[in-house]
């Protein structure tokens, strides 16, 4: 007996490590195999009969009819390598249980201990709102698909409003950036506007004394003002798509246009003040070059007077008179011219011809003083005047040998000194705006394309 205690007491464990499998069908004759092997009192405080002598509740009309062919025997293979018969002729290795006991257990039922009721197998389904596993797994999937449906429908949808989103911020942004070349289209025009007068300016700067000169001059006075104010609207166009557009290169051609533009104004103020600057040059020049002829003029009579006189007769001591009151008046109109050009240019250095002209005045009145002596009888005096005469005009003959060979070289001097600052600024602005258009042309190429 002791023996059949220990097998049973070793097969106890396959109720609780099998749980939730086949092998869950227990039979309570384990149940009361452990109750008897811990010393447990059933209810009336009595201890339990051994094993072997416990009566086993049987579950009416679940038996099996005989099996009219000899089967392989059913039952529970134990750990300890014994083996339950649950088949009603086979014997149990467990030896005689009880009178009472039936002969065998049904697969699937479960023994009832006493004074509880009869429960359902862990197997088995529940009955009422419970599922078979098909259902319960078809039902968890329809579950995710619609859970794999509604997520994405709503990352659809999400992505709908995206793509709108960004469409209408990329269409505004197209629009905006359309406007803002546009600017910059209207900037490039005005701009484009003051190329002729620019052209009319380079002339006008490379070529100051030129003969045409002087009316592409007189021509850019009148465009000037409509070349300024063109580009001081195209200025304001430029600076504005500059602030606005983004992209780099478009930014940056912006930059250049309002570059382009600082360097045509640049041109237009150095170039017009140059322009002025050459336009009191010519009228000095002109000015020299009269008073150059007038002294020209003036010695030539004081010859022709100084040869009247070789025969001194009142009638050639009067005409040498005659023709030195006309030198002294061509003197005097080359005094004049000579001072109207030093007005128009100041710089002029006139020093040398002024010189010359003063003291050949000087020598023609003393020899006009000497001819009046001379007509008045005054033989002294006619003597004193000719010598002061002869003295002055040594003097005049030294000064004329400093004086230029070509009187406009005064003029070019002085206007080369005066006009380097702003030559220099010209061309320093040209290039400027040569460099600015040669960006600006490579990006409209690059637009273009």
């Amino acid at each position: 007996m002791g023996r059949l205690d220990e097998k049973i007491t070793r097969a106890a464990h396959i109720k609780r490590h099998t749980a939730g499998t086949s092998n869950e069908i227990s039979f309570s004759v384990l149940d009361a195999a452990k109750q008897a092997l811990d010393g447990e009192a059933d209810e009336d405080g009595k201890r339990p009969a051994r094993f072997g002598r416990i009566t086993l509740f049987t579950l009416p009309g679940r038996r099996k009819k005989p099996i009219a062919t000899p089967t392989k025997a059913r039952g529970l293979h134990l750990s300890t390598g014994d083996f339950v018969s649950v088949d009603e002729d086979a014997p149990s290795s467990f030896g005689v249980l009880g009178a009472d006991a039936p002969a065998t257990l049904v697969p699937g039922d479960q023994p009832t201990p006493p004074g509880r009721a009869p429960m359902a197998l862990a197997s088995e389904p529940a009955r009422g709102n419970s599922r078979s596993p098909e259902e319960e797994i078809a039902r968890r999937k329809a579950r995710r698909r619609l859970s794999r449906t509604i997520a994405i429908a709503i990352v659809s949808i999400v992505s709908v409003l995206l793509v709108v989103a960004g469409g209408f911020y990329l269409y505004n942004e197209y629009r905006s950036h359309q406007a803002n070349v546009s600017q910059l289209d209207d900037a490039l025009d005005l701009m484009a506007s003051t190329d002729e007068t620019l052209h009319v300016l380079d002339v006008v700067v490379e070529k100051p004394f030129e003969s045409d000169t002087a009316q592409k001059r007189a021509d850019l006075d009148d465009q000037l003002d409509e070349a300024t104010a063109a580009l001081d609207e195209a200025d304001e166009l430029a600076r504005a798509a500059s602030v606005a557009l983004r992209a780099p290169r478009d930014k940056e051609a912006a930059n250049q246009v309002v570059a382009a533009i600082a360097a045509r104004r640049a041109l237009l103020e150095s170039g017009s003040q140059l322009a002025a600057l050459s336009n009191s040059a010519l009228q000095a020049l002109g000015s020299v070059n009269e008073a150059w002829s007038n002294l020209l003029a003036a010695d030539d009579l004081a010859r022709q007077a100084a040869a009247l006189v070789t025969e001194t007769t009142a009638e050639n001591v009067q005409a040498s008179k005659d023709q030195t009151n006309k030198a002294l008046d061509a003197l005097d109109a080359a005094r004049a011219s000579l001072s109207n050009a030093t007005d128009a240019f100041p710089s002029i250095d006139a020093a040398a011809i002024e010189a010359y002209l003063n003291k050949r005045a000087e020598a023609l009145a003393s020899a006009i003083a000497s001819d009046d002596a001379f007509l008045a009888k005054n033989k002294q005096e006619a003597a004193a005047q000719n010598d002061a005469y002869n003295a002055a005009d040594a003097e005049a003959a030294a000064l004329a040998e400093k004086l230029p060979d070509d009187p406009s070289s005064l003029v070019l001097a002085a206007y080369d000194g005066e006009s380097a600052a702003l030559q220099q600024a010209y061309s320093t602005a040209r290039s400027q705006a040569g460099t600015a258009d040669a960006f600006i042309h490579d990006y409209l190429g690059a637009e273009i394309k």
